[in-house]
């Protein structure tokens, strides 16, 4: 804490800072963004039954301020840089004379996001450190990471850690790396790959690349899984594609039935397409295949999914306007270490349009559906939802941004199966559920 509010006051007083010492050239800067939001939603469940003793039927909301402030230090052409998250800081449990034993006496919540170097060594970069990184398809990988990253023109190799939850002792020696989780890929881009974090992760062309997931965070129970990654990206004079497939195969030890090994094969697809212009129409499509129906008999079908998606679904996947985390995808996914196994299928397919009413306000609908791929991990049923979005983007600033978005959600039986708490064979569910977002986003 103290060394990120030191170097903030480096930066506010002194600003960018620009030196020569030994013909390098030295810079300082600081960047990132800051956003309050405000979420009402009308359920929490798709079960319309009388809320007599459970909360799962009542209105959810919240009020909250968060910030990812990065400061990054350059030394020619190499760099090291610090990013932290900080927040949630709910304004409803913001108890600032609480004792500092009790639930809600912490103030901010302070999360590293990044802290690496990226030096330059000959033509070849290396990034080395805590670091988000993502297959280019973003299907498998998509987390922040802590590892090592080659990377010279056309070629990539990484090798991370991935934070999991099975720690073998609190103090700095008593770690000795038996259950963890580690990650190793071999990656090709013929544009190469983005030098930020930015999406997309990989240059126009074709890609590929081999993502190996090493699993040991369930004691005496090592998984493999091998993911290949293949696709391709086009940019023309009128719209923008990316899409490709992904494969996994591997072997989760003693995890089936009387402690046999379970084979692991399964696969996925994604792409997205873009119009440009003044008005901006795309679609996208997202399929995860699912397991069969008889749980833990030898054979796996079901993705290990990363958890992000080139959807634009506010409720569907990610929210991408506000960082919340609670989106079906994720809910119907069963935990697997930092991943989400997908034993259901998923298979989501949107439309959305970027209309601008004037010249700093535009208006964005989105259109999607979700299914599952297997009814009978969904209580025999595949419809997950049909979400319809409105969303108002007022550009105030350059750098400053106000969203509101009207979200609606006609749910199915299969999101029923893993959302309703109380009885999820329900066939009384709501018709649709509503939810309000406000965002004010600064960037700086």
């Amino acid at each position: 804490m103290f060394f990120v509010v030191f170097f903030v006051f480096v930066f506010l007083f002194f600003g960018e800072v620009w030196a020569e010492d030994g013909g390098n050239e030295k810079k300082v800067d600081f960047s990132g963004y800051f956003q309050n939001f405000f979420i009402f939603k009308t359920d929490s469940d798709f079960d319309k039954s009388p809320a007599f003793y459970e909360p799962w039927g009542q209105t959810a909301g919240v009020l909250g301020t968060y910030a990812e402030p990065r400061i990054s230090f350059f030394i020619g052409e190499n760099k090291f840089a610090i990013e932290t998250l900080w927040g949630f800081n709910l304004w409803s449990r913001n108890f600032t004379f609480a004792r500092p034993d009790a639930e809600a006496g912490r103030q901010l919540f302070i999360f590293a996001r990044q802290i690496y170097s990226d030096v330059k060594i000959g033509e070849s970069r290396v990034k080395v450190g805590y670091q988000y990184f993502a297959d280019p398809l973003e299907i498998f990988l998509r987390n922040w990471i802590g590892g090592a990253r080659f990377e010279s023109k056309n070629f990539q190799i990484f090798l991370g850690q991935v934070p999991e939850q099975t720690y073998e002792g609190i103090e700095l020696f008593s770690n000795n790396f038996a259950n963890d989780t580690f990650v190793l890929s071999f990656a090709y881009a013929s544009g190469g790959f983005a030098p930020k974090d930015g999406i997309p992760f990989v240059g126009e062309g074709f890609f590929g690349g081999i993502y190996n997931l090493i699993d040991n965070s369930v004691i005496r129970k090592l998984t493999f899984i091998s993911t290949l990654v293949l696709g391709y990206r086009y940019e023309a004079e009128g719209f923008s594609f990316i899409g490709g497939f992904a494969g996994q195969a591997g072997v989760f030890t003693k995890s089936a039935f009387d402690l046999k090994n379970e084979n692991h094969l399964a696969g996925a697809l994604q792409a997205s397409i873009v119009s440009k212009g003044r008005t901006k129409i795309g679609s996208d499509i997202m399929i995860l295949s699912p397991d069969n129906p008889t749980y833990r008999e030898g054979q796996n079908f079901a993705f290990i999914y990363s958890g992000k998606s080139m959807s634009r679904t506010l409720i569907l996947t990610e929210d991408e306007i506000i960082f919340k985390s609670d989106n079906l995808d994720l809910n119907m996914g069963e935990n697997f270490s930092q991943f989400k196994l997908m034993r259901p299928g998923f298979f989501v397919f949107d439309v959305w349009a970027d209309f601008p009413l004037f010249s700093d306000l535009s208006f964005i609908p989105i259109g999607g559906v979700g299914l599952t791929l297997s009814g009978e991990n969904s209580l025999k049923s595949n419809f997950i939802g049909l979400e319809i979005d409105g969303v108002f983007r007022y550009s105030i600033a350059d750098n400053l941004r106000f969203d509101f978005a009207n979200i609606f959600f006609i749910p199915g039986r299969a999101a029923a199966a893993f959302v309703n708490k109380i009885n999820p064979a329900s066939q009384n569910l709501r018709p649709f559920i509503y939810s309000v977002e406000f965002s004010l986003r600064l960037s700086f």
